[in-house]
C-alpha cells in the first residue's frame, strides 16, 4: 500500500471521527484499504477501477495534447475558447506550426496509408 493512499485514509478516518461515524474498534487500515481496493456497487466503482480511469484519462489527455501539437493547434482548446489564456481562441488546426515529432508520429502515418492506396481501397468497397 501506498503511503499516500495511507495518509488519505487515515484523513478520511479523521473526517468520519469528528463527523460520529467511527470506523468498528480494532478496524485495521489495511483491511479497509483492502476492502476499499476490491469492492464497488454499481453506483461506486472499485478504487482500482477508479485508479485505472484516471490514468486512462491522463493518457487521453496526454494524447489530445500531442495530437493538437501535431495539427499547430492551440492544445489548450483547439481555438474553441474565445478567452483561451494559451491562444485567445485563434488556435484551430494549422493556426501554429507543428510539432514535429508530433506531426511524425500521429500525422504522418495517416498520410502515407492514404497516399499509398488507391481510391477504391480507401473508401471500403
Amino acid at each position: 500500500m501506498k503511503d499516500k493512499d495511507t495518509a488519505e485514509f487515515q484523513d478520511m478516518l479523521a473526517a468520519l471521527r469528528m463527523l460520529g461515524a467511527d470506523p468498528a474498534p480494532g478496524a485495521s487500515v489495511g483491511r479497509a484499504m483492502a476492502r476499499m481496493q476490491t469492492t464497488g456497487t454499481a453506483d461506486r466503482p472499485s478504487w482500482a477501477a477508479l485508479q485505472r480511469l484516471e490514468r486512462e484519462n491522463e493518457l487521453l489527455i496526454d494524447h489530445a495534447e500531442m495530437l493538437a501539437c501535431a495539427l499547430g493547434a492551440c492544445p489548450n482548446c483547439w481555438g474553441t475558447l474565445e478567452d483561451c489564456e494559451e491562444c485567445g481562441g485563434v488556435g484551430r488546426p494549422g493556426a501554429f506550426n507543428p510539432d514535429r515529432t508530433c506531426f511524425d508520429h500521429f500525422v504522418l502515418p495517416v498520410i502515407i496509408r492514404v497516399l499509398g492506396h488507391g481510391p477504391t481501397e480507401t473508401s471500403g468497397a
